[in-house]
């Protein structure tokens, strides 16, 4: 019984003692020694930038600044007006930056210079300072139709001094994670990152990094300037025949670009080919909102289809879309017309489409908007109809009525001389 008992607790003891190093492992690699630096090549910090924007965009040529606080020096947070001054760090952009794109998601990653270059430290000691991005940019500040969101993210940088002979050299530096950059960040609050440059060999940066996203809306505010059009949805007719005051359905569907995390409301504009405003809303909504200019407009909400009807030289127009979100535009079938399109995408080439058969839907299929014209021009075609009131196309079908009229006289007249002949 004793001997039981006496095994029983052994258990218990060296369950608690297992605990234990099973804690003291998943603590021990934050406090892990800093292997130092040899002295003839003291150890380097470098800040990541990455500058994410929608596929199509252009970088903007801005400038992120980021700054130094200092927080202590051997552990104290007194004495710090003896502690050098590091940065404004800057990190600059052009516009020939091309990055990389991924799951339409385009990237542009710079790493700064050595943030220690020309710092002089005036004693042997450990120093600690706090970075942060500054909320703004030099260079390319945003328009009213451009937007940058900027990291929140703060770490702090620890830079180990040590004696060199009669001189001084940095031994080490480690940093860790005050405010993470974003959700996304592998790394957790309080964890210990290697701020070490990685030159971008390979994809290896310093892990402090800074991650914003640029997005861009084109177009303006008026849109009778055609300038100002983002995308482009037109009507034409063609044929002799061809109804111009006729009506045809376009189901539209905006859809996001990659950085928008939510369902996004864009403006629409229905206007005639002169460029005047179409006064008219019975064949689209009973009510339309006004924006501050006094124009009417059709709310899309991304993800969303939305039935906008067009006549004869009408086009739907949208000013503030992002570049980078997408669309598609499908045209009802219709009987006796034959559907067309030509589709520009960024202002290249563009893209014809066209129906073998009338009373068919036409979609322009799914497009990107890029910076540059964006359009969709649908036409359609009557069918061809002869003067004498013979629709062409239903030749075959009249010919064959005629024969059978034809057929049925034959056997009627037949039938009359067989029974004149009886009578007789």
């Amino acid at each position: 019984m004793i001997k039981s008992k006496t095994t029983k607790f052994l258990r218990q003891i060296a369950t608690v003692i297992l605990t234990a190093v099973i804690c003291l492992g998943s603590v021990i690699p934050a406090f892990a020694t800093v292997e130092p630096s040899a002295e003839d090549k003291p150890a380097a910090a470098s800040i990541t930038k990455k500058l994410n924007m929608p596929e199509g965009t252009t970088t903007p040529g801005a400038t992120f600044t980021f700054t130094f606080t200092k927080k202590s020096i051997d552990d104290k947070d007194v004495g710090l007006d003896t502690m050098p001054v590091i940065g404004p760090i800057n990190i600059g952009f052009t516009g020939n930056d091309t990055g990389t794109t991924k799951e339409s998601v385009k990237t542009v990653i710079r790493e700064s210079d050595n943030v220690l270059n020309g710092i002089t430290f005036p004693h042997a000691g450990v120093y600690v300072y706090e970075i942060e991005e500054v909320q703004s940019v030099t260079g390319y500040k945003p328009g009213s139709n451009e937007t940058y969101t900027y990291s929140p993210a703060k770490y702090t940088i620890t830079i180990y001094v040590k004696n060199k002979n009669s001189d001084l050299y940095v031994a080490a530096i480690t940093s860790s994670i005050v405010t993470k950059d974003s959700e996304s960040q592998a790394s957790q609050t309080g964890e210990k990152i290697d701020p070490t440059p990685g030159g971008g060999t390979d994809g290896n940066y310093s892990k402090m990094i800074f991650t914003n996203t640029y997005l861009k809306a084109g177009g303006g505010s008026d849109p009778t300037n055609s300038d100002n059009h983002v995308l482009t949805v037109s009507k034409a007719v063609v044929g002799d025949y061809a109804d111009r005051t006729r009506y045809f359905a376009f189901a539209i569907t905006v859809t996001r670009p990659a950085g928008i995390s939510k369902e996004t409301i864009y403006k629409a504009y229905v206007m005639n080919k002169d460029a005047t405003q179409v006064e008219t809303s019975e064949k689209n909504y009973n009510s339309l909102s006004t924006d501050n200019n006094n124009f009417k407009y059709i709310e899309f909400t991304t993800g969303t289809p939305l039935t906008v009807n067009l006549r004869h030289d009408q086009k739907l127009v949208f000013n503030d879309l992002h570049i980078g979100s997408s669309y598609v535009a499908v045209e009802s079938a219709v009987e006796h017309y034959i559907a067309a399109a030509d589709v520009t995408v960024n202002g290249g080439t563009a893209i014809n489409l066209k129906n073998d058969s009338h009373n068919t839907a036409l979609s322009t299929e799914t497009r990107m908007i890029g910076e540059n014209k964006n359009i969709a021009a649908f036409t359609n075609t009557y069918r061809s109809i002869t003067p004498t009131g013979v629709v062409i196309n239903n030749l075959p079908f009249i010919l064959i009525l005629l024969l059978a009229a034809g057929a049925l006289i034959g056997f009627i007249v037949v039938k009359s001389r067989k029974k004149n002949r009886y009578l007789s």
